[in-house]
């Protein structure tokens, strides 16, 4: 007890606090740009989220309208926006210290240590529709990626769960499971985790549509043909902005990602296996034009970017060396 007392004492003597108060900051300001920029759907509240009156398929995302409806009665303070407020500034706070821990299996320390705060840049640019989940969603699938990358298992299953009551998109992660772990576990292994991950999800998914039943909405919404009109400038005047934003997503920082392919970590590479299959879904169940439905591969582009400028640094230094003096 003694020597975790010196520790974290010697943490507050040197600045290593400081960091953690910059990424509070940051979640604060970040959290108050989302409430001044977003507005609400008619049919998807931040009131009928905590009564479980939303409109299919928004009622069935409920982990996060739960736990700001309990906070609110527990608070006293009656104030749904407030407890959103609260919440999801702890929540980004999560987000980036978990990145943190995250990057640093992939980059250097001070690219791990300032990587999370380009979610102040990042995230600003997806805010047009208030949502719940969004923000827990990018800490549940951040927390399960470095699960996996730290094969704690149990850790795994359980935020696995838990994302499943967020947003269906966990279900993809079965996928990053399987490709990322078959070489460890082998193939019997990963199936059997993999089919106990599909039960798990399928209980959860069935379950929840079976307990909550909306007066309105669709179950599923269909976006292909929109998507297709989108794609093709039919419906926009100025299809180059449309675009843009489309492009926006994970702060252009795709654009970072596969350069060098052969350097990158095997993890990260493997990962990028699924991202077809969710763009793919994207197509057909989303829309192109918002750009928050990739927040949740923000981990994943983040530490591929940041190999990316590695190997730049590199290179340049190896230019330097050999450079006449």
């Amino acid at each position: 007890m003694a020597g975790r007392w010196a520790r974290a004492w010697a943490a507050v003597a040197d600045g290593r606090w400081a960091l953690f108060a910059v990424y509070f900051g940051a979640s604060w300001v970040v959290t108050r740009i989302y409430w001044n920029v977003t507005h609400q759907l008619d049919t998807a509240t931040v009131e009928m989220f905590a009564a479980g009156t939303a409109d299919k398929p928004f009622a069935y995302r409920v982990l996060m309208p739960w736990v700001i409806g309990w906070v609110n009665r527990l608070n006293g303070v009656d104030d749904l926006m407030l407890t959103d407020v609260g919440l999801r500034v702890l929540v980004l706070f999560g987000v980036m210290v978990v990145m943190r821990r995250w990057l640093r299996h992939f980059v250097d320390p001070l690219l791990a240590d300032v990587g999370p705060l380009l979610l102040g840049v990042m995230l600003p640019a997806t805010f047009v529709w208030y949502w719940p989940y969004d923000f827990s969603g990018i800490l549940i699938w951040t927390v399960c990626l470095l699960a996996l990358v730290e094969r704690r298992y149990a850790l795994y299953l359980a935020a696995f769960a838990l994302g499943t009551f967020n947003r269906e998109t966990t279900f993809f992660l079965i996928g990053v499971f399987a490709v990322t772990q078959w070489e460890g576990l082998g193939a019997r292994r990963t199936l059997r985790w993999a089919g106990a991950q599909l039960a798990i999800f399928a209980v959860i998914f069935i379950g929840l549509r079976l307990a909550i039943h909306p007066a309105n909405g669709d179950a599923v919404e269909w976006h292909l043909v929109k998507n297709a009109a989108f794609l093709i400038g039919k419906d926009s005047v100025f299809p180059f902005e449309g675009w843009m934003i489309m492009l926006s997503a994970l702060g252009f920082l795709w654009l970072l990602a596969p350069w060098h392919w052969s350097k990158k970590s095997l993890f990260l590479r493997r990962t990028c296996w699924i991202v077809p299959v969710h763009a793919a879904a994207i197509l057909v169940t989303g829309r192109l034009v918002e750009p928050r439905l990739w927040n949740e591969w923000l981990p994943l582009a983040l530490a591929l970017a940041g190999q990316t400028l590695m190997e730049f640094r590199r290179r340049e230094g190896e230019g330097a060396g050999s450079a006449p003096s």
